[in-house]
């Protein structure tokens, strides 16, 4: 209180007692620290464009005028020259214009703008004028009343002077424009208009009613920014599921202050960029232009402000909040034109953008448009420096702070309101995205069974890649990983994820998503099937809705806010709180899904129909979203169990899983009872032959968790096998290796043999001894006998024959007799019981006559099947004898065991007699009296055996000798005559294994030599050796790094014999050895390494190369390292392929297959060495071979590799050049690649050559699904109706399939959507309509709706129907035209009802986009499914033309409807003239004669009726005369000045009768031009017109008294028309033409244009306005013709011989149409060129009537002819308006072709013109002559076949350019 009152009481004495004084302001010092807030660059064009926006402008134009400015050497001593420095700036808009409150704020600092709509605030942004002005001026008012304010300087305060505006001085503009005028303080450096125009771009980025932006420099346009708004729809705003569950869509702000609208007021939007620039700052520089597209959303938001803060803003602000307001948000920013280049950008792992040296600087410009990942921008009004660390804008009326560069964080009142209304703005990011994401999700659906259709073909693609796979040979051993859980929390915490998210955006992404798995290749090895597993194939191009959302999610995917973190923590709350409880979307294979129902990939295991799963792809172009916004867990085995459960695998999948698995846990290493789970819910089936697509309940199931084993390794393919065991055919494909791994332990192991014993025991083939299970049976044995012998003790021998059925019969045995009575044989077979057989080779002879006995197979024997084994079985050998050793421990036979052998050698002894001979020691040795030994323990003397230190001898008497029995029977018992190879190769080994200074080298090379020996020919060991793998061999090996050579033990697998062959680095044998190439035989080892061994030792060394190069990559080495290892790796090559180019011959295509699409051949690029399989590179031609074909070579060049000729690599498929076949296929895979590497030209080159020999023999899926054909898109089409104005437009072309692109047979509907269209080249139309595309007609769908009344049996109706009536034969007539009717279509014309309607509106539609456009006439199907025609009033030929065409054609192009609209609209002397049969198909009556007609034709003709009849308007002599043979060259010139008597006065006359003569010669006066004889027409055109004469179909039927304007301005049209017609006549083309041009034959005695004579009317009942109507239809339709030529194929012509036979025409007396064959090649010219001086191509032709020598010779000989004859086409070429490259000069000797059509490009033989007008080629005759022929080539453009239609054309196409022709003899004075 105190305080209170001291302040009271010191105002109350001031108050009482003071001096009053103003507080003054230095206004200089407060702008300049004003400005200083403002930092950044173009403040004062933001502030003026802000301005502008909320003056409700549309135009801004920035006026920059420059001044050249010396550089001073201190500033540049480099820079002599001038620089543009700007000197004024002139900014103005056409907003509303200044009121008075305007003239008054902007007087004042700090005083607002009161509107709370607009952004302005604070009222200092105009101020920033004086940061490059010192005084400005500012004008603005009504057009003509303007008002200027001037801003000037007294000392330090700032004054304005306010008056009335000069006029400007450019006055052009309506437009009223508020400009300020701003003279540079200090003149500055032109910005750079590209950093200008990215500056202006983002400023346009959100502005309501600104859409465009100029700028002028020094007068001349540089940059216009246009913005455009394409669609628009509304954002639906997700509701709860249930009233129970809060699962919809919060769209509030935490304290309620802001609240989203609903329905229309959040809606997306999508606009369109357009930027164009000029080059250069020159005003003749061309300008670039460059569009993009972007979305935006936007949202109506309802304020709710608490009155504190309201208080509170207003103070601050000025102005009261609003009650509503609007926030935007961009989303993304696009260049849609070119979806397929996109398409293929984003396929990579990141989203690439051109380089700037490949752009233009208006693409530079559209490209900044869109934000890059964290750096969207706040815009309040326009852009801040604020970023939302998102890739979106966010434009919001956000309290900023006073320099509008940040947001006011600092007042509370204003940090609360940002806060919320940022929180409330991310709640529209979320919804914008749920948005965007359901629409994605629905287009995704819609391509569902495309994707399907890929998917299926998925293993057909691999198996064609898929290379050969190879068996390892040791097991890859790897340390076992710490367990680590697999299973993931699904129902993790969405509000955690949310957190997350919130948490990233405050601490930015560092640390957001860390992947710590060890490389595969570091634990796998880098095999390319590992590769495969862990990484699927996934090759389906990124779809339009993935390429979408993948720029969508790139967008939320999130950074920190700069430079204030709270921005992007406001964005995450709004956006976590929208929709907590779900996870944003996300598109998976399986459409659009949550984030928590989603599945990232995870080594593969996407493979295997894990639903919604999300493809590689779109993970790694968008992590972050997938990872920490949608917080998508990773799939696991559980996830792969609960698929397993849902679907049934095929036996290829079944293999990949098994495959696959291993290669997983060794990664993962899951959980044992994971594991488990996962085989009990796999289920598969192995029918081959089913259809995926079909219902699979029939199937064959089979449970993996029923198999435990596998067959060994060693068991025979063919023997049977129990249902817990993997069926043979499975596991081979499985791979013992893999069904081996530690990680399948607990799901099956090697099947036990005892196990397999069992169950082959009580097999049906052991049982019941049935013949058809013989084979099977010996097998079994086989293998039962091979397990007995690798037993290695007696018990484990004894406890396996138990096993098996001892008791039944068996064994299989030859009998020699009648079995005896105590055997027990098999009554189906021969089979016993063991115990009753006798071995195979025993000899009972000595028993004969006591019994029979059998003997067991010798197939056993023969098979395999042991000795041992048998009598195990209890097979007997001998007839027991009792007398056998009872003393025989007691006897003494140390000395001498000579007695007791010969003993033996007399006994017959069994096999248990012998079974203990064997296993007693009884036998002494001779070098060790300690012991006696088992027989097997001894051998017999030998000195070679002494190097041996293991040897015992047998002691033997040495006096004594040893008989032959006792030898045999001695090695009987096991005594060993050589020790066994499995001891010398034991004693070689250990040996070996020494080191090599304690190795005995002299004793190891004679037990060497020992062996080798006994390893030759009928040698001991020679089918004992299985010692491949045991190292004992001396070998030498090449260390292929350094070079030097290695010495070592190997074995003899492993070693060759071939020093050659180090160069790989295999191991040979030491050359010191003798006779190495006989070690090496008699050892096993190789000459050299097998092809497979070579491959893959080849590959291995690829592989090894790759990964050293990748070593050096990866550290970094220096460029001397590198390009030593570069230079070892290619000599290495070198030697390689030369030693495999000499073993070439034992190479088989089959081992090449290993290589495949394998990379194995080195090549060295830009310093490094690149990879290339066979079928990319070819080899370079030497240079005696020439280069006869030079496009292929150059194509050969610019697309492969080439390397130098080898053997090896030409077997293993490299050629020479590739075929057609290789470059289509590399067209089909690559055909972006080749398209960039050759360019449209040559690509499209490619086509016609692939379209003229089709390098395969039917059309599969494959080619009609690939992208390989050039589609144009036709953009900026400017069609024009003028004839003088040429319709301009420009194409891009990009690749496509066959079934987006389009063939052009209707050019009105091609105009009418954008679409891709084919090349408009014959041959490549027939090509792509071969392949699938489909023509414009087809595809775009017509509808029509009538409007309005429909009338019937009126006089339209009724006259129309005459019409139609009349024509039918005309139009039904096969001679008329080839086309194909339908089969009806004589009943349709029958049959039609037509009806008069007030109006017709034709709907066109072309995908999803369609056309309304008001028409004629139509046709429609009745209720009584009749067809009626509806017409117009006022309708038009054509529609009734195109009408009909459609109802009678089989398919109507466009020239059929004009062909049609011509026999409808012309009269019927009009048809006669032109050629067509009338009299004889619709039988006319005559027409009157009338007597004007007769007082125009020439007195002499009436004279001679012998004489055909000319008309005089002809302008030709009556004499007979061809047209171009006419003598008086003034009257055949058509001259503008006529004189005759049938100049300007007799055509104006027969046009208008009613008027005089000397009236008409009145109004023309002395010497008429035709400029002023159209004049007169015009006048007598408004003045007479004779209804009586003159009466339209469309006038009686409405009785209509007065002729509207608009119909007299057509028939003035009309008359003009046939003023012009009259002034363009010409006498007729010449006859002897027919016969070389083959068609067209010109009424015999008359013109092929007749004039002169009365229209029909009352005949016809039609006007002559109607055929003039016509005519310009077909001018046109001609025109088009003509432009549609194409420049010569430089390469030549080349073509068989053809037969035209339209259909259902049949040949007559007279032949087909024959079109002779073409084989026409370059010929070089004099001049070094293949073209004369103007220009014109020159062919030598080689026909049937002629050689190519002989063109030569001529052409060599005679080239001033083919000069002066390529002056006479130059002419011509001039004449018709053509490019000078569409045609070609070329002479063939034989034959009777003048001239041919060859796609459209016109050849001239000039054989014809040396015949004819060598001499005077300079003359009217010449140019006639060839004016006509060049008029038939022309006509061949419309029809190939010469008809009455082609004959009709060429007629037409000399009338429409006989003028020019005319023209130009005129002005040459040719006569």
């Amino acid at each position: 209180m105190a305080a209170s009152s001291a302040y009271l009481n010191v105002r109350n004495a001031i108050a009482d007692g003071g001096s009053d004084a103003r507080v003054e302001v230095n206004q200089r010092a407060l702008i300049d620290k004003i400005l200083a807030r403002y930092a950044s660059a173009g403040a004062v064009y933001r502030e003026l464009l802000q301005n502008s926006n909320d003056a409700e402008a549309t135009t801004a134009e920035i006026l920059i005028t420059t001044s050249s400015s010396s550089a001073s050497a201190a500033s540049d001593n480099n820079n002599s020259g001038q620089k543009e420095v700007v000197s004024q700036v002139i900014y103005r808009n056409n907003g509303l214009p200044f009121r008075p409150q305007d003239w008054a704020r902007l007087r004042k600092i700090a005083e607002g703008n009161p509107d709370a709509s607009k952004v302005g605030a604070f009222g200092v942004g105009a101020y920033t004028m004086f940061s490059i002005c010192e005084e400005p001026v500012v004008i603005s008012g009504k057009k003509g009343e303007e008002e200027a304010m001037a801003f000037f300087w007294k000392g330090d305060s700032l004054w304005t002077k306010t008056g009335k505006a000069p006029p400007p001085d450019d006055d052009s503009s309506n437009s009223n424009w508020t400009s300020f005028i701003l003279p540079s303080r200090d003149p500055y450096p032109l910005p750079n208009l590209v950093e200008f125009g990215q500056f202006l771009t983002a400023s346009l980025t959100f502005t309501q009613c600104l859409t465009n932006i100029k700028v002028f420099v020094n007068g001349t346009l540089q940059l216009n920014i246009q913005k455009t708004i394409i669609e628009s729809h509304t954002i639906v705003t997700p509701k709860s599921s249930s009233w129970w569950k809060n699962d919809g869509a919060v769209t509030s702000s935490t304290s309620g202050m802001f609240t989203l609208g609903k329905g229309s007021d959040l809606t997306q939007t999508s606009v369109q960029m357009s930027v164009s620039l000029r080059k250069t700052l020159s005003s003749n520089s061309q300008m670039e232009t460059s569009e993009v597209r972007a979305r935006y959303a936007s949202a109506m938001v309802k304020t709710k402000i608490p009155s504190e803060i309201e208080k509170r803003m207003i103070r601050v602000t000025k102005k009261k909040p609003p009650s509503e307001l609007t926030i935007h948000i961009f989303l993304d920013a696009a260049d849609h034109t070119d979806d397929h280049e996109q398409q293929q950008l984003i396929s990579s792992k990141k989203l690439k953008k051109k380089s700037k040296q490949q752009q233009s600087k208006a693409d530079q410009i559209t490209q900044s448009f869109a934000p890059t990942s964290g750096s969207g921008r706040i815009f309040i009004g326009f852009r801040t420096s604020q970023t939302t660390g998102l890739g979106i804008h966010l434009a919001a009326p956000l309290m900023p702070t006073v320099e509008r560069e940040a947001i006011d964080f600092v007042d509370p009142a204003l940090r609360e309101y940002n806060s919320e209304l940022l929180e409330v703005s991310g709640i529209l990011m979320r919804l914008a995205l749920e948005h965007e994401m359901m629409r994605l999700g629905i287009i995704w659906e819609s391509g569902k069974e495309e994707r399907e259709a890929w998917e299926a073909q998925r293993e057909e693609r691999k198996k064609k890649q898929k290379q050969k796979e190879e068996e390892e040979e040791k097991k890859l051993e790897v340390d076992d990983e710490e367990s680590a859980k697999d299973s993931v929390d699904e129902k993790s915490s969405i509000s955690s994820s949310l957190f997350s998210f919130a948490s990233f955006m405050a601490r930015g992404v560092k640390n957001s998503v860390v992947e710590a798995v060890k490389a595969v290749p570091e634990l796998l090895g880098e095999d390319n099937e590992t590769t495969e597993l862990l990484n699927p194939l996934d090759d389906r191009p990124l779809s339009i809705e993935e390429r979408d959302a993948i720029i969508l999610m790139k967008a939320y995917c999130p950074r920190q806010s700069t430079p204030d973190s709270l921005v992007g923590q406001c964005l995450a709350k709004g956006f976590g709180r929208c929709m907590a409880s779900s996870s944003p979307p996300v598109l998976t294979v399986d459409g659009v899904a949550r984030g928590i129902d989603a599945r990232l990939p995870n080594h593969g295991m996407e493979a295997f129909y894990v639903p919604n799963a999300v493809r590689r792809v779109m993970l790694e172009n968008a992590r972050e979203y997938h990872t920490v916004i949608a917080a998508i867990p990773t799939m696991n085995v559980e996830d792969l169990t609960k698929a397993m459960k849902e679907n049934i695998l095929s036996e290829e999948m079944l293999i990949r899983l098994l495959k696959w698995y291993p290669k997983y846990a060794r990664l993962s290493n899951p959980r044992r009872d994971l594991s488990l789970r996962l085989k009990a819910a796999i289920k598969y089936h192995t029918d081959s032959n089913v259809d995926p697509s079909k219902d699979a309940t029939d199937l064959e199931v089979h449970q993996l968790d029923s198999i435990f084993y596998f067959a060994p390794r060693n068991m025979h393919q063919e023997l049977p096998l129990p249902e817990t065991a993997f069926p043979h055919s499975l596991a081979e494909s499985i791979g013992m290796r893999v069904l081996e791994d530690r990680h399948f332990s607990d799901w099956f192991g090697p099947l036990p043999f005892d196990i397999w014993t069992s169950y082959i025991a009580e097999h049906a083939c052991m049982r019941n001894g049935h013949k058809k299970d013989d084979e099977m049976r010996i097998l079994a044995w086989v293998a039962l006998s091979k397990y007995f012998d690798s037993l290695e003790t007696a018990t484990a021998k004894r406890r396996f024959v138990e096993l098996l059925p001892l008791s039944s019969p068996c064994l299989p045995f030859d009998s020699t007799a009648s079995s005896d009575e105590n055997v027990s044989v098999s009554s189906s077979a021969m089979t016993a019981v063991p115990n009753e057989l006798y071995l195979p080779d025993t000899d009972l002879t000595a028993f004969a006559g006591i019994g029979t006995f059998n003997r067991v197979s010798k197939k056993m024997k023969e098979k395999g099947v042991s000795d041992r084994f048998l009598l195990a079985l209890g097979v007997r050998k001998t007839i027991q004898i009792d007398l056998l050793f009872t003393h025989l421990d007691t006897l003494n036979w140390n000395e001498n065991p000579r007695p007791l052998i010969q003993y033996l050698t007399k006994a017959d002894l069994s096999p248990q007699d012998l079974v203990k001979l064997r296993s007693t020691s009884y036998l002494p040795a001779s070098n060790d009296k300690t012991q006696v030994y088992v027989p097997s323990q001894l051998y017999l003397k030998d000195k070679d055996l002494e190097i041996f230190q293991f040897v015992k001898f047998l002691q033997w008497p040495s006096n004594e000798g040893m008989a032959a029995n006792e030898r045999n029977f001695l090695l009987k018992l096991g005594v060993r005559v050589e020790p066994p190879l499995a001891d010398v190769m034991t004693y070689l080994e250990k040996e070996g294994a020494k080191k090599a200074d304690c190795r005995d080298e002299a004793a190891m090379s004679t037990a060497l030599q020992y062996l080798t020996q006994r390893l030759g020919p009928k040698g001991t060991y020679t089918n004992q050796f299985r010692h491949s793998r045991v190292n004992f061999l001396p070998c030498i090996r090449q260390n292929l790094e350094t070079g030097e050579v290695i010495k070592e033990i190997k074995s003899p697998a492993t070693t060759y014999f071939n020093p050659t062959c180090m160069v790989l680095g295999f191991s040979v044998l030491d050359p010191i050895l003798d006779d190495t190439e006989q070690i090496g035989i008699r050892t096993k080892c190789k000459r050299d390494p097998s092809p497979e061994v070579l491959l893959r030792r080849l590959l291995q060394l690829v592989d090894i190369s790759k990964a050293k190069l990748d070593h050096l990559e990866r550290q970094g080495a220096n460029g001397k390292k590198k390009e030593d290892v570069v230079e070892q790796i290619t000599v290495l090559f070198e030697g390689i392929f030369l030693y495999l180019s000499s073993r070439t011959s034992d190479f088989q295509k089959r081992h090449l297959s290993e290589l495949g699409k394998k990379p194995f051949i080195p090549c060295k690029c830009r310093g490094s060495i690149q990879w290339y399989t066979a079928d990319q590179v070819f080899f370079q031609k030497r240079e005696s071979e020439g280069n006869d074909d030079d496009r292929n070579s150059s194509i050969t060049e610019m697309l492969f590799q080439q390397i130098e000729y080898n053997n090896f690599l030409s077997f293993a498929g490299v050629k020479t050049e590739p075929s057609l076949e290789e470059l289509f296929a590399l067209m089909l895979q690559k055909p972006d690649e080749v398209l960039d590497s050759i360019g449209e030209p040559k690509y499209k080159a490619l086509l016609r050559r692939i379209a003229s020999n089709p390098p395969f023999k039917r059309i599969t899926g494959e080619i009609r699904a690939a992208p390989f054909l050039l589609g144009y898109l036709i953009v900026d089409e400017n069609v024009s109706d003028g004839d003088k104005e040429k319709p301009t437009s420009k194409a891009q072309y990009l690749l496509a399939k066959a079934e987006d692109v389009y063939i052009v047979d209707n050019a009105f509907l091609r105009r009418q959507f954008p679409m891709l269209i084919c090349p408009q080249d014959q041959s490549l139309e027939e090509f792509y309509r071969q392949i699938g595309s489909k023509y414009v007609s087809e595809v775009v769908r017509k509808d029509f709706e009538v409007m309005g009344n429909t009338f019937r049996d009126t006089p339209l109706t009724n006259s129309f129907a005459e019409r139609i009536k009349e024509r039918r034969p005309l139009l039904l007539s096969p001679s008329i035209t080839s086309r194909p009717l339908v089969k009806n279509a004589s009943a349709i014309l029958d049959n039609l009802e037509i009806f008069q309607a007030d109006s017709i509106k034709a709907i066109y539609s072309f995908e999803r986009s369609s056309k309304m456009i008001n028409v004629t006439c139509c046709s429609k199907y009745t209720k009584k499914k009749s067809i009626a025609i509806f017409i117009t009033n006022d309708f038009e030929m054509f529609d009734v033309g195109s009408c009909i065409g459609e109802l009678i054609l089989q398919h109507c192009e466009l020239k059929d409807s004009f062909f049609i609209t011509s026999l409808l609209e012309a009269s019927v002397a009009t048809l006669r003239n032109r050629g067509f049969p009338v009299d004889r198909i619709i039988k006319p009556n005559p027409p009157p004669v009338v007597q004007a007609e007769e007082e125009l034709q020439a007195p002499d003709n009436r004279k001679d009726p012998q004489k055909p009849h000319y008309s005089d308007t002809n302008g030709v002599s009556a004499k007979g005369e061809t047209a171009c043979g006419a003598n008086n060259p003034k009257q055949a010139s058509g001259n503008d000045k006529q004189n005759d008597a049938g100049g300007f006065d007799t055509i104006l006359q027969s046009m208008f009768p009613h008027c005089s003569q000397s009236k008409i010669q009145e109004m023309l006066g002395p010497n008429p031009t035709k400029e002023k004889a159209a004049e007169v027409a015009n006048d007598l055109s408004e003045e007479f017109i004779d209804d009586s004469n003159h009466k339209e179909m469309k006038e009686d039927a409405n009785n209509a008294a007065v002729v509207p304007s608009a119909k007299k301005e057509k028939k003035r049209d009309r008359y003009l028309g046939k003023f012009r017609e009259g002034l363009g006549r010409m006498p007729q083309i010449p006859q002897k033409l027919t016969k070389h041009l083959g068609g067209g034959q010109c009424p015999e005695g008359g013109s092929i244009i007749q004039g002169g004579g009365q229209p029909d009317f009352d005949a016809q009942g039609e006007s002559k306005g109607r055929e003039d109507a016509a005519q310009k239809s077909l001018d046109a339709l001609l025109k088009q013709s003509v432009q549609s030529s194409r420049p010569v194929d430089s390469s030549g012509v080349t073509s068989t011989e053809s037969q035209v036979l339209p259909e259902g025409i049949n040949c007559g007396k007279d032949g087909c149409d024959i079109i002779p064959a073409q084989n026409t090649q370059p010929f070089k010219g004099p001049h070094g060129t293949y073209k004369t001086r103007n220009g014109i191509r020159v062919m030598a032709a080689d026909s049937s009537g002629s050689t190519a020598n002989e063109a030569i010779d001529f052409l060599s000989n005679n080239f001033e002819c083919v000069e002066a004859f390529s002056v006479v086409i130059g002419h011509l070429v001039e004449i018709f308006q053509l490019k000078i490259s569409s045609t070609s000069i070329y002479y063939d000797g034989g034959g009777g072709t003048i001239a041919f059509n060859s796609n459209k490009s016109f050849h001239f033989n000039v054989r014809f013109f040396n015949a004819l007008h060598r001499q005077e080629w300079n003359s009217k005759t010449c140019y006639s002559y060839w004016f006509t022929v060049f008029c038939h080539e022309l006509a061949h453009n419309l029809v190939t076949a010469h008809n009455k239609e082609h004959g009709k054309y060429t007629e037409s196409l000399v009338i429409l350019y006989l003028p020019r022709l005319l023209d130009f003899l005129a002005q040459n004075g040719i006569a």
